[in-house]
């Protein structure tokens, strides 16, 4: 009986008092794993989304960087002073009108005011635009074999057996040599004429570049004319010009993009207001030549240029210019110089796509310039306003193509 007993005793669990404790504090541990769980998870959605944003800033300012670079290459530093130019596209009013301004750089300083981000609480945001030309599509200059007047323009024989004929190949004629973009050719003198091109074709095997009747060509028909071709203008060189424009853009109402940019979530604070850096070509109208528009960088708060170069003054001959003095850089046609510049200096800043604080950055002294953080609902109450995160991009870029200007 005793033994008995004692079996029974042994078998016995725990009270109802100790499984209850034991409940309760296992409930406390799991919801302190759960909040650092979750803590951690948005911790680390935060930082991927700046590092996201991070990323795709500096990859569209790299496309940015190389576009400067090439800035004026197989291109007229300044057409409007050039004296390679032959013609006159001051006042020539045959001439396009992108292409009477054509110049290795252009800057517009506050093309976008962007007046949803409220100035009053996110500072003058104001973003620039930039406006290359140069040779973008192909690093060639073509041999020509003849030039002809067909009665509405001028057609361009492109010599076969050349090297960059070889390399360009035939299928690809149409696609560098493009409807809208400038034609450069310079003749045996150095000088240099521009035309449009209109269309490209294959006559007799012999690839043909046609121009348009506006710029007309210069031929030299009398001894008192200075330039213009002779005969045929055989051997003389062409080469494709390219204008390519950098800006600001929203892209919600663009018929290509509007299913990527729409608002389709209503719970993202800051979509109804976001702008992205974009890339697309002009012809020489200066209207954007279609299928060539590009998001470089997505969520783009900012875009704004500074100048450095050579200045003629009256008094001292040649002086650096300051950072600030973009109006050189502006359209030759309005009195602009930009052959004078050397270094362009390009900021690109960009965002979050979601807001992760709740107030802004003073910017110390001397960076009264810099973003740090941007308001996604500035129109709010400050109690309620959210704030997104920004990175600024940063860098001096030379123009090597402008080096040798001395004129």
């Amino acid at each position: 009986m005793i033994r008995r007993r004692i079996r029974v005793a042994g078998s016995r669990g725990f009270t109802l008092t100790e499984l209850m404790v034991a409940i309760t504090g296992g409930l406390f541990v799991s919801i302190a794993v759960f909040s650092m769980a979750r803590f951690g998870s948005r911790f680390y959605q935060q930082e991927s989304r700046i590092a996201n944003a991070t990323m795709s800033g500096i990859v569209g300012f790299e496309r940015l960087k190389s576009d400067i670079t090439r800035a004026g290459f197989l291109a007229s530093p300044n057409v409007q002073r050039d004296p390679n130019v032959c013609g006159q596209p001051a006042t020539d009013a045959s001439w396009p009108t992108q292409l009477r301004s054509l110049s290795a750089i252009q800057i517009t300083p506050d093309h976008l005011n962007n007046a949803v981000l409220n100035t009053t609480i996110n500072g003058s945001i104001r973003p620039d635009q930039i406006t290359l030309a140069g040779s973008y599509v192909s690093g060639d200059e073509y041999p020509i074999r003849q030039i002809q007047q067909n009665g509405s323009g001028y057609d361009v024989y492109l010599q076969v057996l050349t090297g960059p004929m070889a390399r360009l190949g035939t299928g690809n004629l149409a696609s560098v040599f493009q409807t809208g973009r400038a034609l450069r050719i310079i003749d045996e003198s150095g000088k240099q004429q521009y035309g449009t091109i209109s269309a490209t074709s294959f006559s007799a095997g012999q690839p043909v570049v046609t121009l348009t009747q506006a710029p007309q060509l210069i031929l030299r028909q009398a001894g008192s004319q200075q330039c213009g071709f002779k005969g045929l203008e055989t051997g003389a060189r062409a080469n494709v010009v390219n204008f390519v424009r950098y800006e600001l853009r929203d892209m919600r109402a663009d018929t290509d993009h509007a299913a990527l940019f729409a608002d389709t979530n209503s719970a993202v604070l800051g979509d109804d207001s976001r702008v992205e850096l974009v890339r697309y070509e002009i012809d020489t109208a200066g209207d954007e030549i279609d299928g060539t528009l590009e998001v470089v960088s997505e969520l783009a708060v900012d875009l704004s240029f500074g100048i450095r170069g050579t200045q003629d003054t009256t008094n001292s001959g040649n002086q650096e210019m300051t950072l600030s003095n973009v109006g050189i850089a502006s359209d030759p046609a309005t009195g602009g110089t930009p052959e004078q510049v050397r270094v362009v200096r390009a900021r690109l800043s960009v965002r979050s796509r979601e807001a992760d604080r709740s107030g802004p950055v003073v910017a110390p002294n001397g960076l009264s310039n810099e973003i740090y953080r941007i308001a996604l609902n500035p129109g709010a109450p400050p109690a309620d306003q959210r704030w997104a995160r920004v990175r600024t991009i940063q860098a001096d870029i030379s123009l090597p193509n402008q080096l040798g200007v001395t004129w």
